[in-house]
């Protein structure tokens, strides 16, 4: 085109050069043109073609010698569309992050694998790394999308590189309502408008939910009513815990069991108590079980609907599935019975000439993580339940002695929580705990072991 519009000027400036311009052909006594139009257009056309292809050999050559020119365009060159919004998305959270709510998940020191996340008008977060008061951060998802989201929580949390992966991580409601987690599909249209709702998240790097203690003395109301895993909820029930131990994590609970079932439970188990056995560490080996442990036990089957009941009811004071629970242990010490300091879960460093233990724990995987303990009766003296690593107290020397430590002293109808594992998914050692002999009475107790996966029945 450019040299057409030349050859066209070319064809007028002669014209009017030799006096006509009005097409008409020049005088005969007028010299003729040395050039004509049509070799002047040719010419143009011929020096743009050339010129053309100098440009392209240079910029071929600069390519090729300066080859960070092209991968600097490669990262700088071309900008990318902006994300469509996400109308479904709400722009406004449900529940908002207010200093008095967050009084009930805060914590003074840090909690492996445990975090905060509050979800804030403008589509960001505002992340408490570790439910620590001293440690927060902010993220966005502007578009308002679940990858998006998820991005941000994985680069603010190194989610992706944490050390302990045995489970997806995962995120709860306040009340420890599982929301979404780790492998909820990105397309899924509903799971930003549920954690808009929400507001306030907690994110759980293992993947199960653990109740948050914030410091001893800490009261909270749960709703027993919700069953994990179920899309049914169970009859009206409240009940109260109480952290009476942060290192372990330890707290006390109102509410979960009636006289009735206390009496029922003992009754059901009286003619199968047998003296209790014990799965011995690998140093322990041929060591009878009274050297550990002098109680009477039996395990029940939850064939009764009073036991169904209480299966379900301890599913939702831990939230996790019934599927996640051992048969009912029942315990009874006589007079100076005990069982010395030990930990409910499988180390599985512990257990490496056991082979059905270390398939049963899937070689670390999977292990015991909370233990909900049921007191059946009152004892006059004695038969407390010891956590002699209370506060952070250096491992006893003595497994069998019960001077120091966190006592809880058998109350018929009280019921503990405590945790074998830390929100991370790790084994928590300072959990080790034991039975003080009976100096009174008789001590019937019971208690549900809750594992982080499906027991493998």
């Amino acid at each position: 085109n450019t040299n057409g519009k030349k050859g066209k000027v070319a064809e007028q400036s002669v014209l009017q050069k030799n006096g006509s311009s009005n097409g008409e052909p020049p005088p005969a006594d007028a010299n003729p043109p040395k050039t004509t139009a049509k070799t002047q257009n040719a010419g143009w056309s011929f020096q743009g073609l050339l010129g053309c292809f100098c440009v392209a050999l240079w910029s071929f050559g600069a390519g090729v010698l300066t080859p960070p020119l092209l991968s600097f365009q490669a990262r700088h060159g071309a900008r990318q569309p902006s994300r469509r919004l996400d109308t479904s998305t709400p722009d406004v959270v449900g529940v908002v992050c207010t200093e008095e709510l967050l009084e009930g998940f805060l914590h003074e020191e840090p909690v492996p694998g445990m975090h905060v996340v509050c979800l804030q008008q403008n589509r960001t977060a505002n992340v408490y790394t570790r439910s620590w008061i001293g440690h927060v951060q902010t993220i966005s998802f502007p578009s308002g999308y679940w990858d998006e989201l998820k991005d941000g929580l994985d680069e603010a949390l190194s989610l992706s590189t944490r050390p302990i992966k045995n489970q997806a991580w995962a995120l709860f409601s306040p009340f420890g309502h599982r929301l979404a987690d780790e492998e909820t599909p990105v397309e899924d249209p509903k799971v930003m408008k549920t954690l808009m709702k929400e507001g306030l998240l907690l994110l759980i790097s293992g993947g199960q939910w653990v109740w948050p203690g914030v410091r001893k003395g800490f009261r909270r109301t749960v709703d027993l009513s919700y069953l994990p895993g179920s899309a049914r909820s169970l009859e009206p029930r409240n009940a109260t815990l109480e952290t009476i131990s942060l290192f372990p994590l330890v707290l006390s609970v109102e509410g979960f069991l009636s006289d009735e079932e206390c009496d029922f439970i003992q009754e059901q188990a009286a003619p199968m108590m047998r003296y209790s056995e014990v799965t011995l560490m690998d140093k322990d080996k041929g060591r009878p079980a009274s050297d550990f442990r002098t109680s009477q036990t039996t395990f029940l089957t939850s064939s009764s609907e009073t036991l169904k009941t209480v299966d379900k009811r301890t599913a939702s004071l831990v939230r996790m599935p019934v599927r996640n629970q051992e048969h009912v242990q029942v315990l009874r010490y006589g007079r100076t019975e005990k069982y010395n300091s030990h930990h409910d879960y499988f180390d599985p460093g512990l257990y490496q000439q056991d082979p059905t233990t270390l398939r049963s724990i899937e070689y670390g995987k999977r292990n015991r993580m909370a233990t909900v303990f049921w007191y059946l009766s009152t004892v006059p003296k004695g038969g407390e339940t010891i956590f002699p690593r209370f506060d952070k107290a250096p491992v006893p020397y003595d497994m069998a002695n019960c001077a120091k430590g966190l006592k809880v002293k058998p109350e018929r109808g009280k019921v503990i929580i405590f945790y074998s594992m830390t929100p991370d998914g790790g084994l928590d050692p300072l959990s080790l705990h034991g039975a003080c002999p009976v100096e009174e009475g008789i001590k019937w107790a019971a208690n549900k072991w809750v594992w982080n996966a499906p027991m493998l029945r």
